[in-house]
């Protein structure tokens, strides 16, 4: 009988060694795999973290371009934007075949950009005189909404002022673009 023990006790000495070594490479699967994973979190987090701060930077921009554009109505200066193109003249520029001042769909990395004194974005300023719906009304289009008359809203004589800004994230891999239809009575 002592000799049956033994042969068997002979048989299983690798067996427990063998088991241990599959449990610890499942385990060490498993935490790469959960590194992977925290990896690509802390990445997707960073981008968009970066996208977050171009569109701030973005909208800091275009707001700033707004102040600017008031000053032109106000006072009468040039508010530091220089000479402002007309829409008819910028629409061939920009290759926008459509009379849409909403510039979807067009590619804005041929836009001529200027740099903002004030903050790290981009702006492109473009007056929006002789803007027409595809019906042939200036108010009413998407470029000179209809508003009515009251105090605040614009008159016919108010002009309209189409402003982007573009801003690019801390790491440069993230860009934003904002646009708003400006006017100013």
């Amino acid at each position: 009988m002592n000799s049956i023990l033994h042969t068997t006790h002979h048989r299983q000495r690798g067996a427990a060694l063998f088991i241990s070594l599959m449990f610890l490479i499942i385990l060490t699967l498993i935490g790469i795999s959960a590194a992977n994973v925290g990896i690509m979190q802390e990445r997707m987090a960073g981008s968009v973290r970066d996208t977050n701060i171009a569109f701030q930077e973005a909208e800091a921009t275009l707001r700033g371009v707004e102040q600017r554009v008031r000053q032109i109505s106000e006072a009468g200066t040039d508010g530091g934007l220089g000479s402002i193109p007309i829409w008819s003249d910028a629409q061939a520029s920009l290759g926008i075949l459509r009379n849409d001042c909403t510039l979807s769909g067009v590619d804005p990395s041929g836009w001529p950009w200027n740099n903002s004194s004030d903050t790290e974005g981009q702006y492109v300023v473009i007056e929006l005189s002789g803007a027409t719906s595809a019906g042939g009304g200036v108010f009413g289009s998407a470029c000179r909404p209809m508003q009515s008359q009251n105090a605040g809203n614009p008159g016919e004589a108010a002009i309209y002022y189409l402003i982007a800004a573009r801003a690019e994230g801390p790491t440069g891999r993230a860009e934003a673009v904002v646009q708003s239809i400006y006017f100013w009575p």
